[in-house]
């Protein structure tokens, strides 16, 4: 039936392993996020349920689910987001700004994805020296490598200094006063300079020397690593 609608089970199996390791990385990046918030004093996202790891609370049915899988369905590039975290500044604590503490909330999101990819580093790591080949279990090695890119690929993306992004937020703490007007103009026309990064090709020259050393460094625990992600890929 696949067949016939011009669908390989690789592509479904693919599209599959994005959708779980989406919803894993987003549901990790979202609670980094309320958890920051929470111990800032807001009770938002705990009102909300969003002070879990539970993947279900985090996910959003279009960005995390419907695009992926039509995204692994029609062959066209993988992209997603999770469900915004609600934050209310004026409940942190006064041992930070308002803007100070946004900045943090925001930037614990794509640190989480930092951390959860130099985990999946570590374990591949303590797989290969444990005498486990990445070319016998290329299924298993294949999607850590998905994971491990897809982080980095989030952390990075996260950071973009536009607004709504959380690196919006962070560049609005960290620009000085008389320079308001300038996160005023990125706060109102983030989403139009954001799309225009999607359309372009300024995305992937963005992305290109973050993925030379992404990969790179899946070479440097074991290139094979790197073999089996590529063959998850189907290239």
């Amino acid at each position: 039936m696949l067949g016939l609608l011009g669908v390989q089970a690789a592509d479904v199996r693919r599209m599959l392993v994005f959708v779980v390791c989406l919803v894993l990385a987003t549901a990790v990046h979202e609670f980094a996020h309320a958890y920051t918030a929470d111990r800032l004093g807001d009770p938002t996202p705990g009102r909300e349920g969003r002070l879990t790891l539970n993947p279900l609370a985090h996910a959003d049915p279009i960005g995390t689910i419907a695009l992926p899988l039509f995204a692994g369905l029609t062959r066209a590039p993988l992209f997603g987001w999770g469900r915004p975290v609600n934050t209310q500044p004026r409940y942190y604590n006064r041992k930070v700004s308002m803007r100070g503490g946004m900045a943090l909330v925001a930037f614990a999101g794509p640190l989480s994805n930092v951390l959860q990819a130099l985990l999946v580093a570590l374990l591949a790591w303590g797989l290969v020296a444990g005498g486990i080949s990445p070319e016998a279990h290329a299924s298993l090695f294949g999607v850590l490598g998905l994971f491990f890119i897809m982080n980095i690929t989030l952390a990075v993306f996260n950071l973009l200094p536009v607004h709504p992004l959380d690196g919006g937020k962070v560049l609005a703490w960290l620009l000085p006063s008389r320079a308001q007007a300038v996160d005023d103009f990125l706060a109102k026309w983030g989403w139009a300079i954001l799309l225009a990064l999607l359309l372009s090709p300024a995305l992937s020259v963005i992305f290109e020397p973050v993925m030379r050393l992404a990969f790179k460094s899946m070479a440097l625990v074991d290139v094979r690593w790197l073999t089996a992600y590529a063959g998850l890929l189907g290239r």
